[in-house]
């Protein structure tokens, strides 16, 4: 469980994939959460934390559909 941080949406990857050792799966959702200013995501075995300028650059890159809450 994540302490003192705020959900602020899901990403979902168009194909499985793996980054810096951590998996995305096709058809799962990803939390990204806030913690301190920052994005933090959730991978199936691990997590990424990036400032939020850099997680709108993942998001594009990786190619993530972005779902609000």
């Amino acid at each position: 469980m994540i302490m003192n941080c705020k959900l602020l949406y899901y990403v979902s990857p168009k194909d499985n994939f793996e980054a810096d050792g951590r998996i995305f799966l096709k058809g799962e959702k990803y939390p990204v959460y806030d913690v301190d200013g920052d994005s933090l995501l959730i991978a199936e075995n691990g997590d990424f934390r990036f400032t939020n300028q850099l997680m709108k650059q993942v998001i594009e890159e990786w190619e993530l559909e972005v779902t609000e809450i």
